[in-house]
């Protein structure tokens, strides 16, 4: 059975991953990292993200201009009337390393579970619900 102690050793490694990845800032860039992770090359228009992910997409291009700027993300430029854009992800950079051991975490639910938390400990963090909206698939 898990002690209390367990629990704050626990949190406090989650404290040094975190601080390892300092351009997850909260549960939006989390889960949006996580969304990237599973689809490295992905044609998508920033409203599809949003959806997808279930942030508002303020949030959401706030955490792709942070990620772009961080090197860890690349957009292509728009060549045509479609709005949808490629993103790369790249965590060969300087952040990647970082970035690529709070993704190993955030891999089991126990993990994803103890990010969110020190991230909403810290304070910083937009509501999900207030992001989430209704995709209609018809």
């Amino acid at each position: 059975m898990p002690t209390a102690s367990d629990a704050q050793m626990r949190a406090e490694e989650t404290r040094r991953l975190l601080a390892r990845a300092p351009i997850i800032r909260n549960a939006c860039d989390l889960d949006l990292m996580v969304f990237l992770h599973r689809h490295p090359r992905t044609l998508l228009t920033s409203e599809q993200l949003a959806g997808f992910v279930g942030y508002s997409l303020n949030d959401i291009a706030q955490a792709l201009d942070a990620f772009i700027e961080a090197g860890l993300l690349a957009r292509t430029t728009q060549r045509s009337l479609h709005a949808a854009r490629m993103f790369v992800l790249r965590l060969d950079g300087p952040h990647g390393e970082g970035v690529r051991a709070v993704l190993e975490l955030a891999s089991t639910r126990a993990g994803r579970r103890s990010l969110l938390a020190t991230l909403n400990a810290r304070g910083a963090h937009p509501d999900p619900a207030l992001g989430l909206r209704l995709v209609n698939g018809g």
